[in-house]
């Protein structure tokens, strides 16, 4: 097989980045518009904080026990024989995921239904008693989404080994669309704002068997692009030699990575709980912004880049690895600091979309805001710990997660310690934002002593551009969105908020480009002109869900976020 060039490479990434990030723009809004949904339906009331602290449970549970580890094992273990079209093996290594998966997390989805009770006040203290009677209800229909996710992760991992891109990003998008569907046949049936007195437990179960629905929707649709993959998967618990010999390391690293990062998520919800009652909606509100910009636009570079960094391992090529990680890198720092703009300034008039009242909508601004300056080092994350599993360096990547994560629960407990009640939203997201950017510096230090400093080439110079657009870029939408504020009367009204945020976005989005380009172009242009060609690309014939570009041996038969996303 003809080895491809480093620039070919390249640019196979960013036309794979391009297209995730396409899909993954449709995926995100229609979760958006759950989020949305949900807010205006359930938000404020004792019913959607016993129901979004349940349905984090098994989330939680998932990821400390298999979900890091899958995540990441699956790409690695499976790329080299991806690459060297071994379908064999790739059959073999898949089938032994699937069954390891099933038989771990089916007991442990029906440990949790037996032992439901009480789980929801650990993690929430501040819900009352009849929350967490609720809560522990809906958790038993929630349980089966442990095994769920489990299948989802594996065949997730599948398809993006083998370039397949599109159909782990269209995943959610039907999961989502399915939950508004519930969501919103739960208002039909029982009214907007139900309590859980009103609600009843007809109300709870239709509310919690619908999400649990949109999981398998989530997972089990990854089924019609593998089937294309034609490979021949059966049960058994026995890895190939050279997958066996990998397995080990990546375990722990993904174990050690995701507990510390659901541990910093569960004290950061658990402190929350002790605010208003709206505090937990406005918190998740506030979560979900923050996840769009990270998902859209640094994920899909991270994810697009990882299979050919473990190629490039595989072969022997450092030259390839580092002339594709080093785009990617300063790619995802542009755009990171570029979502890090659009959050502070469009906070002000999403937070009054979402909020009728005053005092949620200034809580969920201050919140969006406060996530911000942590979206460089949630990006850098996401590309850099994927570069160092491609070359086996599991144990400083495990070193640095874990202690970038673990600083956010210690931060969130001091710092919601001195707030005043009132801001424990702010203090819990400015508590991520500063263990998201020690973990970013963390990473960056990992990666050069890996790596050198080639693979991070431009990194400084792409950050400072981006840092001085984005500021300027921020500010000059904040300008925007609060000169817009003072022309109305009183509370911005729904279409008057949307109309405010999406003039700021426009010049956020304009102003960082424009200065952007002028202090950093050699690295923008490539970023716009690889969207800009993807978008205007007829689809090929044939209904390829990958990346038009090479076919590899081992691909032919014909990318979702994690739940760790």
């Amino acid at each position: 097989m003809t080895k491809p060039a480093p620039l070919a490479a390249a640019g196979r990434v960013a036309g794979a980045a391009a297209l995730i990030a396409v899909l993954t723009v449709l995926s995100r809004l229609a979760g958006f518009g759950r989020t949305a949904v949900f807010t205006w339906m359930l938000g404020p009331t004792d019913l959607g904080g016993a129901y979004l602290v349940a349905n984090y449970v098994p989330n939680f549970i998932f990821e400390i026990v298999a979900g890091g580890a899958l995540a990441s094992l699956v790409v690695p273990l499976l790329a080299g024989a991806v690459e060297a079209g071994d379908r064999r093996a790739v059959a073999a290594t898949t089938g032994a995921l699937l069954t390891w998966t099933l038989s771990l997390l089916v007991p442990l989805a029906v440990l949790l239904a037996v032992f439901a009770d009480p789980l929801p006040g650990l993690i929430g203290n501040g819900l009352s008693e009849a929350q967490q009677a609720s809560g522990a209800r809906m958790l038993r229909v929630f349980a089966p989404q442990l095994p769920l996710y489990g299948v989802g992760i594996v065949l997730t991992g599948v398809l993006q080994a083998h370039r397949r891109f599109a159909w782990p990003v269209i995943a959610p998008l039907l999961s989502s669309v399915t939950v508004i569907g519930v969501y919103l046949g739960f208002t039909a049936a029982q009214g907007r704002l139900a309590t859980i007195g009103q609600a009843g437990r007809g109300g709870e179960l239709l509310l919690s068997a619908g999400t649990t629905l949109g999981v398998v929707v989530l997972s089990l649709s990854l089924l019609i692009p593998v089937r294309r993959l034609r490979l021949r998967i059966r049960p058994g618990y026995r890895f190939p030699a050279d997958a066996r010999a990998r397995v080990g390391g990546l375990v722990v690293a993904g174990a050690v990575t995701v507990a510390a990062q659901q541990i910093a998520l569960v004290v950061a919800l658990n402190q929350v709980t002790y605010g208003r009652t709206a505090d937990v909606s406005v918190y998740n509100l506030a979560q979900t912004v923050y996840f769009l910009p990270w998902a859209v636009l640094a994920v899909p570079l991270a994810v697009a880049a990882y299979p050919t960094l473990v190629a490039a391992r595989a072969t022997g090529d450092e030259r390839a690895y580092r002339e594709t990680l080093a785009p990617a890198v300063r790619g995802v720092v542009l755009l990171s600091l570029l979502g890090a703009a659009a959050l502070v300034g469009t906070a002000i008039p999403v937070g009054h979309f979402f909020f009728s009242d005053p005092l949620d909508a200034r809580t969920a601004a201050a919140g969006i805001a406060g996530f911000a300056p942590g979206l460089v080092g949630y990006g850098l994350f996401a590309v850099l710990t994927r570069a160092l599993y491609a070359r086996g360096e599991t144990r400083a990547a495990t070193v640095a997660t874990a202690f970038g994560w673990l600083s956010v629960p210690v931060l969130a407990v001091l710092t919601a310690a001195v707030a005043p009640l009132a801001d424990r939203v702010l203090a819990v997201t400015l508590a991520s934002s500063a263990g998201m950017l020690l973990l970013g510096a963390l990473l960056i230090a990992a990666v050069r002593r890996a790596a050198g400093g080639e693979a991070l080439a431009g990194a400084g110079r792409a950050g400072a551009a981006g840092l001085l657009a984005a500021v300027v870029a921020g500010a000059g939408g904040a300008a925007v969105a609060a000169g817009l504020a003072g022309l109305g009367d009183g509370t911005p009204t729904t279409p008057w908020a949307l109309a405010q945020g999406m003039l700021s976005g426009v010049v956020v989005g304009v102003l960082f480009l424009a200065v952007a380009w002028l202090t950093d172009a050699r690295d923008l242009r490539p970023l716009l002109a690889t969207v800009t060609r993807r978008l205007g690309r007829r689809r090929p014939a044939g209904g390829d869900d990958g990346p038009p570009a090479q076919q590899h041996p081992g691909e032919r038969g014909d990318g979702r976020e994690t739940v760790s996303s």
